[in-house]
């Protein structure tokens, strides 16, 4: 127990003062068997152990870190150890083990009692979180890991206020408690302002007591000691050299990897004094944000001028990317809550039903806020892509919509259909030159080429006048205007190909069902066997003779002179050959434009969607 005056004067009076220096003999010593009772080893180290103990007195488990009596006959060892009590009891912070009781038993055994805390260091994380440890995985995320080395960064700053550079700050000498507590340990080789520097261990883990700390010798661990560190500058040592530190385990955390490496100390001190590694540089495929890179590089300058200023500094910056990461796991919150409604949503719209549209756009959109919120969640977007290539008719807006565009589309084409048939006109001149042989035949032409041209024309004024209602007349009249066509060379010469050209470009230009592709196939056989039909039965003149092998063709409509018939039929040739391939032409040209639109658009879409296996 501390009874001594002389102990009792190191005690801190106002909040703001720094530890002071103490004498190393100032211990008392009395029988801890009384008191306390050993149950095992928690840790030994070179100089001594820690214990798990009991207190008697307070009925409680306490950890009892004590020196050999062998190691602590000398006054500068049993001085370093005390000086570590004290400063850690002095230092009144949440995150710095509080010490309970100081002194020395009477086998010579210097001691000091504090509280027993349980947990993993950032040491264990680093190497479960490298194994894939499921454990250490599902209970150590980065916000958790980020949050806690915020914490360390604020009780160093808190040290840092009291006037004590830690200097040996490492993963291994931080601990996060199983209740979110986070304590930093180790306060043994603490630099204390205006307190003259205790024999010390060269490098952290290698004792010598015979060695003082003085200017070239080193104080830490290597890996994280500050390049000033490193070089034994012992009066450059200060806050900011923890801060260098502080950066080297934020590097270790993300990247899972040490900021320095090597396989001898000397290496890894060599790789100090060069410029540092971004961990997303280290770590390629571990996510790091852009501003946890920026952390670690300003933490870990070459100069400590080019350092964070403190580090609480360091602290708000954690504290920055720590207010995005809260944001982003909200937003992934809302995304699942959002994806949910919209699973449910769909399946009610599979079920069927009236409002079968409604839940399906309820579904779309609930999906499509979650993407908004959470990008990069595969398992949202693939639900998407089923919706999306899913087989289900369309809904009746989507169908209203689908309908404009064919109407539209029609009504060009009628345009088009115009044109063609005001080409028939120009068979008029050609047919008064060879001569008229039946003008009831001749006039019949002429009206179904008018109308038609009439027709046609109106149906291309608007897209409404393309209309099923509109269509089904101008069907009719095509091929009634195919069926006079018959009078010019029997319905077996030219009609045939003029009847199946324009049966085909009504396919495609109306995007013809099944229904309606059925009747263009009976209009364009009645084309041409009604007026066949009406020559046999008599009603109409015979366009055809046989008489030995040869078959004469005797034209109800015109005549055909020696001199001007081969020009006519070339004419009337080419004109079947430019003008049914310019109309479907026309046609594909369209499907193939909305085809490459939609195809386009698709392709764009994947892009926003997982890859299908």
């Amino acid at each position: 127990m501390v009874r001594d005056t002389a102990i009792a004067e190191t005690l801190l009076a106002p909040s703001d003062a720094h530890p002071r220096a103490v004498d190393p003999e100032a211990t008392t010593t009395f029988d801890t068997e009384a008191r306390y009772t050993t149950r095992r080893v928690l840790g030994a180290g070179g100089m001594g152990e820690v214990r798990l103990t009991t207190d008697a007195w307070i009925g409680r488990d306490v950890a009892m870190k004590v020196v050999k009596a062998g190691r602590g006959s000398t006054a500068e060892t049993r001085g370093r150890f005390l000086r570590e009590a004290r400063v850690q009891g002095q230092l009144e912070h949440p995150s710095i083990v509080p010490v309970y009781d100081i002194g020395k038993s009477p086998d010579g055994e210097a001691f000091f009692t504090m509280k027993r805390i349980g947990g993993h260091t950032f040491e264990q994380i680093v190497d479960g979180l490298r194994e894939k440890n499921a454990a250490i995985v599902a209970s150590y995320t980065r916000r958790k890991v980020l949050g806690a080395m915020s914490q360390v960064c604020l009780t160093i700053a808190y040290a840092h206020s009291r006037g004590v550079v830690h200097r040996d700050l490492k993963p291994s000498n931080v601990m996060l408690g199983d209740f979110g507590e986070v304590y930093v340990l180790d306060w043994g080789v603490a630099k204390i302002a205006g307190a003259a520097e205790a024999k010390s261990d060269v490098i952290s883990g290698e004792e010598d007591d015979s060695v003082q700390t003085h200017e070239g010798a080193l104080v830490g661990t290597p890996g994280y000691m500050s390049p000033e560190q490193a070089r034994g500058e012992i009066e450059a040592i200060g806050p900011a050299s923890d801060v260098y530190a502080l950066g080297a385990m934020l590097f270790e955390l993300l990247a899972l990897e040490p900021l320095h490496t090597g396989r001898t100390v000397p290496s890894i001190l060599a790789s100090t004094q060069l410029k540092t590694q971004a961990p997303s540089e280290r770590a390629p495929n571990a996510e790091i944000a852009p501003e946890l890179d920026a952390i670690c590089t300003r933490a870990t300058a070459f100069e400590p001028a080019e350092r964070f200023p403190s580090a609480r500094a360091m602290h708000e910056a954690i504290e920055a990317v720590l207010a995005g990461e809260r944001d982003a796991e909200r937003r992934k919150e809302l995304a699942k809550d959002l994806v949910a409604k919209g699973r449910a949503a769909l399946a009610k719209a599979k079920e069927g039903g009236p409002d079968t549209e409604k839940h399906r756009s309820e579904g779309m959109r609930a999906l499509g806020h979650a993407v908004a919120l959470d990008p990069n969640d595969d398992s949202t977007l693939k639900v998407i892509l089923g919706a999306i290539v899913s087989e289900s008719p369309l809904p009746p807006e989507a169908e209203a919509q689908l309908k404009q565009v064919e109407l539209a589309d029609r009504s060009r084409s009628a345009g088009r259909s115009a044109l063609m048939y005001a080409s028939w006109l120009t068979l008029i001149p050609t047919i008064f030159v060879f001569g008229v042989r039946s003008w009831l035949a001749f006039f019949a032409l002429l009206a179904t080429s008018l109308v038609a041209i009439a027709w046609s024309a109106f149906m291309s004024t608007a897209p409404e006048r393309a209309a099923p209602r509109f269509m089904r007349p101008m069907i009719v009249i095509n091929f009634a205007l195919v069926a006079c066509s018959t009078t010019c060379f029997g319905p077996f010469i030219f009609a045939p190909a003029i009847a199946a050209t324009s049966a085909s470009v009504f396919a495609v230009a109306l995007r013809a069902n099944q229904l309606t592709r059925r009747m263009l196939m009976l209009f364009s056989v009645a084309s041409i066997f009604v007026p066949f039909a009406l020559q046999c039965l008599g009603v109409m003149p015979p366009s055809y003779s046989f008489h030995d092998g040869i078959i004469e063709i005797k034209p109800v409509l015109e005549y055909f002179p020696a001199t001007y018939a081969p020009w006519g039929l070339g004419v009337v040739t080419a004109a079947l050959l430019v003008m049914p391939m310019i109309l479907i032409t026309r046609a594909v040209d369209g499907l193939v434009a909305a085809e490459r639109t939609n195809f386009s658009q698709a392709w764009r879409l994947k892009q926003l969607l997982p890859p299908t296996t």
